[in-house]
Formats: C-alpha cells, structure tokens, sequence
C-alpha cells in the first residue's frame, strides 16, 4: 500500500495557514520530491535516519530543499506504539514521521484525511518551535482522558497541539489556536518560530 495524503488532506492544512495569510507548499511528488520508500515492515529509528539521509538529502548535506523543505513520512508503522513524532534527521528538528496504522487504530471512526492532516499539522508545530515546555496543554497526555484535571483545565486550548484536539475520537481541530478562548488557552500563531526548524535551539 502507498501511504499519501489526499488533495482534501493538504487542502486543510493550506488553509489554516493561509488564514494566517502564510504560504506553505506541500511537495507528494509534483515539486520534484515525494519519493516512494521501500516496503519495511519492521522501521527502526536507524532506518528512519537512512530513510532521511537517501530520499530527502539524497546524502548530500548541500541539498538545497534542506532549510526550505520539512520532510514528512508516511509509514504504515513505526516505534509500534507512536501514532506520529518529530525527529532529528541530521542536524535540526526538520522531520517528522505519521504512523498511519497506529493513528487508524486510536481513531476507527474519523477518515484519513482528518486523521493525516491533524497529524502533520501537529507535527509541523513541533518543527515550528513549539513543544512540550511552551505550554502545559501541548503534548499533555492527561488532557485526554476526562477524569482528568488536564481536560478541563486546558478545554480552551484550541489546537492541534492539544491532545484533547488532536487524539480523542469525537474531536479533532486541524488548526494552532489563537489564544482568544479564555484561560488555559495558548497563543500557537504568535509563537510560531519558522527558523527553529533549520536553527534548533532547544535551550528554550
């Protein structure tokens, strides 16, 4: 099976930045990269990194599309448990990887162009700089669950970022939130660091 991300997928995404009136360019193939990856059943993080090394820099650390292009995967499956995570190809947090099986699994009742898309957009925003330490509600397992305090104290936070958003079945926002909706929000947009990518500092 190939693993792509539909033309209704990549349109969502397209359309949250350019609510924001920011450009961002999805290449599956038609700007020359979006190469096929060989059939792996068993993807190891090595394999991630030769996978990075072959198809995205074409092991040529002067590749132009480094610094300019994120690179995205699409695997079946990957660390058998991790439904998608950003990873260091090389040098700077550039990559990120969905593991489609897993991320079906967790949400049967969504189809995959929500459940891909709010998968890359999260992902995006750890390549963007934000993560774990900005703010409470990114990442925060315990805002799933809601016996959990972390539910209601970050109900506002209307991201993407936000587990409750992003790996529940019954909602799913393909979209950073703005910080207009009350405590425990979080402002994504503004803090949305579009250099961390190709400058990775994380002494944050």
């Amino acid at each position: 099976m190939i693993y792509k991300i539909s033309k209704e997928g990549k349109q969502k995404i397209i359309d949250a930045f350019k609510n924001k009136d920011i450009s961002i360019h999805i290449d599956d193939g038609s700007l020359g990269g979006g190469e096929e990856i060989p059939c792996d059943t068993e993807l190891t993080a090595d394999e991630l990194l030769d996978v990075y090394w072959n198809y995205f820099l074409h092991n040529d650390l002067e590749n132009p599309r480094k610094g300019i292009f994120h690179y995205g995967l699409l695997v079946k499956d990957a660390h058998e448990i991790w439904d998608g995570f950003v990873f260091v190809g090389w040098d700077h947090l550039d990559t990120f990887c969905i593991s489609t099986d897993i991320v079906r699994a967790n949400k049967p009742y969504k189809n995959d162009d929500e459940l891909i898309a709010v998968g890359c957009i999260h992902e995006l925003g750890h390549n963007f700089g934000l993560l774990i330490d900005d703010h409470g509600g990114i990442d925060n397992v315990e805002s799933v669950p809601p016996w959990k305090n972390s539910y209601w104290r970050y109900e506002n936070y209307k991201s993407c970022l936000n587990y409750r958003y992003y790996k529940s079945i019954n909602n799913c926002i393909i979209d950073y939130s703005d910080g207009t909706h009350g405590r425990g929000d979080f402002d994504d947009w503004s803090n949305l660091d579009f250099s961390f990518f190709k400058n990775t500092n994380f002494d944050i």
